[in-house]
């Protein structure tokens, strides 16, 4: 460009007539400011079709998890915040601990029961229990679950290894009277005491809260609806609509606002889950290990097979697929196996998805990783994430995982 503008400078000096060579500069400046302009708007245009094509639809929807002590919460946080807020039990629940061990070891510890000494408001009691994944995090992820469904948003399963590491204490023996409130809990692990927490709760960047709304009476048919106008304030945050009292409601998600239509009622004000962008350089959570999320980087490959009326399965594309996964670079592919020995391990992920094919007999077939990291005691929960990812698109396909 320069040795253009030099060039044309050049032929405009070897004109004679000052008249002329005035005329000329300013037509030469006029066309080429015009083309300049014209130039900047087509690859304006350009840029916009490209980052069009290259952004992920469900960026604004992935979901980070994290644990923490309870006390080591930024409650200013914009970003990260309680999965469960206050403590619900069931009846025969003494409460929740985390067992810091690997995936074998806590499935051993679920099938066995262990000696407890108990404190209560009443007195001390002695009496058996036995552990399980805690129930009030997987009805919170069933919930979640439902939320994707009924705001027509694609669900993907969640990256939260830490989940399968929080187990309910149950209460086996009925020493202990129902009304008693528990204080002190101590059971006899053995070896695994010295794994044994309970001051953690599960973090995530999900929060409800109430929107205030403007609602309009609109026709649906033969019928009428509420339609509810929602600003939302956060425009980098995803958000989906919890009405209640509503069987069924349409979402429509614009831009910087939600329009939702109910049948029953009006509501001045309604619930919205809002899931934040994360920024981690802004938030002083003390987590105790690295933040997990079930986010994707959408590769030119990716796009095109969604475009792709169906997906040929064959290793190479189960490699692509996953290494799309940010946690798959903890892992090294080996290979895929069909008809897996029954001793491999596995784990009932999101036990509350069902397929629409369920009752079809279906191929097994076992995804073999290598993790890079052996000690990490998350290592099989990650892995099981990626599965469940695979497994919700294909309905051919019963998926398990294998480390190696």
């Amino acid at each position: 460009m320069k040795h253009v503008k030099e060039l044309l400078q050049s032929r405009i000096e070897e004109v004679d007539d000052p008249i002329q060579r005035v005329l000329l500069r300013d037509v030469l400046v006029d066309v080429f400011g015009e083309l300049l302009k014209y130039s900047e708007e087509r690859f304006s245009g350009l840029e916009e079709k490209l980052d069009g094509e290259l952004c992920d639809p469900s960026e604004r929807y992935y979901i980070y998890t994290g644990i923490c002590r309870k006390d080591g919460l930024d409650e200013t946080s914009r970003c990260l915040f309680r999965m469960q807020e206050g403590e619900k039990w069931e009846e025969g629940i003494l409460g929740t601990l985390f067992l810091e061990c690997d995936y074998p070891t806590i499935r051993q510890c679920l099938q066995r029961m262990y000696q407890a000494k108990v404190e209560t408001d009443k007195g001390e009691y002695v009496t058996t229990v036995s552990l399980r994944y805690c129930s009030a995090y997987l009805e919170t992820l069933e919930r979640l679950y439902h939320q994707f469904l009924a705001n027509q948003k694609q669900w993907h399963t969640i990256n939260c290894p830490f989940l399968y590491k929080m187990l309910d204490i149950v209460n086996i023996g009925d020493v202990i009277p129902e009304d008693a409130a528990v204080q002190k809990i101590e059971i006899a692990f053995g070896e695994l005491s010295g794994f044994v927490r309970n001051d953690l709760e599960l973090i995530w960047n999900i929060q409800e809260d109430l929107y205030k709304t403007s609602v309009e009476m609109e026709a649906a048919g033969k019928t009428s609806v509420f339609a509810h106008r929602i600003l939302l304030p956060d425009a980098d945050a995803g958000y989906l609509a919890v009405p209640e009292n509503e069987d069924g409601f349409t979402v429509i998600h614009l831009d910087g606002a939600l329009i939702v239509r109910t049948e029953k009622e009006a509501y001045k004000k309604m619930k919205l889950e809002r899931i934040a962008r994360m920024t981690e350089g802004k938030d002083y959570t003390a987590l105790l290990f690295p933040i997990q999320s079930n986010q994707r980087v959408m590769r030119h490959a990716d796009r095109q097979a969604l475009c792709q009326p169906c997906f040929l399965w064959t290793r190479g594309e189960i490699e692509r697929f996953l290494s799309s996964y940010e946690v798959f670079e903890e892992f090294e592919f080996v290979d895929i196996c069909e008809n897996p020995s029954a001793e491999a391990e596995r784990i009932d992920m999101n036990p509350f998805i069902k397929t629409h094919s369920f009752l079809q007999k279906k191929r097994k077939m076992a995804v073999i990783l290598h993790a890079k990291d052996g000690a990490d005691i998350f290592r099989y929960e990650k892995m099981f994430f990626l599965v469940s990812e695979l497994q919700l698109c294909t309905e051919e396909y019963e998926w398990t995982g294998i480390l190696k």
